[in-house]
């Protein structure tokens, strides 16, 4: 039989254990979490400082638990992911008592695959499949197991509905400057909460009219920068100023975004803290605080979905609509991938499935003419987003822009003429007419000044002009009244 002693013994005799048998917080039952490698900050995001290792019946699977604890964060494993396994083993303790199994030897493949199917938990069996191949390996404890296919439910991918994200951009300047300028930025990046919480202060970088920001992929554990609009490194800036403003440009603070605090008075009700100007701190905020304000703004707004029911906004909710907009817009998987940070394609077909209800986006009418001249029905056509059409469009100043790309820099910027993307319908016709008049006339004052370069460009217009009134002349003749396409494009989009 496998007692205490001897399992302690094993210990002595392993890599992990000849580390670790000495160590005295091995004798402690309330874990620093700085004790294990993880920084302050990392403990303030968090909000988690101490692991509460003092509620095990059984000794030997308590000695197991802060071995495998021990790794865990050893291999540098969130913080969100620690505190997950040790709930998980403390768990495993309790069913185990109930179950009569208080010796080491008694513990079976059948009974862990019991303790797993008792929540159907992916976290308890990676808990599970985690501690038994350590234990193993180290030969502390072998326990023959196989990890089952547990039956995956379909993620519930949330994202905010067109007239809830409508409502909080109406009233986003009720929030304080930098968590409006927090929450704007997540959704324009699509970044976990934790990307832009630990995101530094000098985080861009300017290379000619390009800009680029310097962000932590978590799920990769690495930096990088990426290219974003200038629209966006104006609102960094905007951010970066009210740092210096607040405690001046030398102050050593180095994140992005601090934290916020209220005086308390009595009978102070949460939602007075929008009345209030908050005083600022030279510290990093966390995630807590973060969702305080999500939950008290959405009190304050009233936030309602489309059947009359209260909405509750979470921080991940921006980065899940951003995923969605864009695979609604038909973005390639690999760019959306590379935006939000996935460390895998897995998440993106729930995405995808979500906005297929872009079926509705298949255009039963012909009504679009692109630069060739051709009749086309592709339109990405942004139905559930539609009312933020003036906030997440780039307009151009004839036709429209079926960019699949939302959010983001344009590389043919002022020459949607020459762009494959770019689409007209009837309506735009009285416009080119326009268009073509004035460079025809252009055209013969370059002429008679022998302007050759003049008269090349305003040939090569002209020509990307004319092909597309031939291509809307083709498609008014095959569907008679120009006034019939636009009513009907109209009403299918509704």
């Amino acid at each position: 039989m496998l007692t205490l002693k001897t399992l302690q013994k094993r210990v002595a005799n392993s890599d992990y254990g000849r580390e670790w048998i000495n160590d005295p917080l091995m004798n402690q039952d309330i874990w620093e979490l700085t004790e294990l490698g993880y920084s302050s900050i990392e403990c303030r995001i968090n909000t988690r400082y101490k692991l509460h290792l003092d509620d095990f019946s059984l000794p030997w699977l308590k000695y197991l638990s802060k071995l495998t604890i021990r790794a865990t964060a050893r291999a540098r494993f969130s913080i969100g992911r620690i505190t997950h396994r040790v709930c998980d083993l403390k768990f495993l303790d309790k069913f185990l008592k109930e179950n009569c199994c208080t010796s080491p030897h008694l513990l079976s493949e059948s009974l862990l695959h019991q303790f797993i199917a008792s929540s159907n938990s992916v976290s308890r069996q990676n808990t599970i499949t985690y501690a038994i191949n350590l234990w193993k390996e180290e030969q502390w404890l072998d326990i023959p197991f196989t990890p089952r296919r547990l039956k995956k439910n379909t993620p519930k991918i949330e994202v905010i509905p067109e007239e809830v994200l409508y409502q909080v951009y109406e009233k986003f300047d009720l929030l304080p400057a930098q968590e409006e300028r927090l929450f704007r930025l997540q959704l324009v990046l699509g970044c976990r909460i934790g990307e832009i919480i630990t995101m530094p202060r000098q985080c861009l970088k300017n290379e000619g009219s390009q800009w680029f920001l310097l962000r932590w992929i978590e799920k990769r554990k690495h930096w990088r920068f990426y290219q974003i609009h200038p629209l966006v490194a104006e609102l960094i800036q905007e951010q970066q100023r009210f740092l210096n403003t607040t405690f001046g440009s030398d102050s050593d603070f180095d994140k992005l975004f601090c934290t916020a605090y209220l005086s308390k008075k009595k009978n102070t009700n949460r939602l007075d803290k929008f009345q209030i100007s908050p005083i600022y701190r030279p510290k990093v905020i966390s995630r807590q605080k973060i969702l305080q304000w999500l939950n008290d703004f959405s009190n304050l707004i009233d936030l309602k979905d489309k059947y009359g029911n209260k909405f509750k906004l979470t921080s991940h909710m921006f980065r899940r609509t951003k995923a969605s907009i864009m695979a609604y817009c038909e973005a390639e998987d690999e760019y959306i991938a590379a935006v939000l940070g996935h460390s895998s394609l897995d998440m993106l077909p729930h995405y995808r499935k979500r906005s297929i209800e872009r079926l509705e986006k298949e255009s039963s009418r012909l009504g679009y003419v692109d630069m060739y001249g051709r009749i086309t029905t592709f339109k990405p056509r942004k139905r559930r987003y539609e009312r933020l059409a003036e906030l997440l469009k780039v307009s151009t100043p004839l036709g429209e822009c079926h960019r699949p790309i939302m959010l983001g820099d344009c590389q043919y910027r002022y020459a949607c003429l020459s762009c494959d993307h770019h689409r007209v319908t009837p309506e735009d016709k009285p416009k080119l007419e326009a268009d073509i008049q004035r460079l025809q006339e252009d055209l013969i004052q370059a002429q008679a000044t022998s302007s050759d370069r003049r008269v090349t460009e305003i040939e090569r217009i002209l020509k990307l002009l004319q092909n597309r009134m031939k291509g809307l002349e083709e498609l008014i003749e095959r569907t008679g009244n120009p006034k019939n396409i636009i009513s009907n494009n109209t009403a299918t989009s509704k």
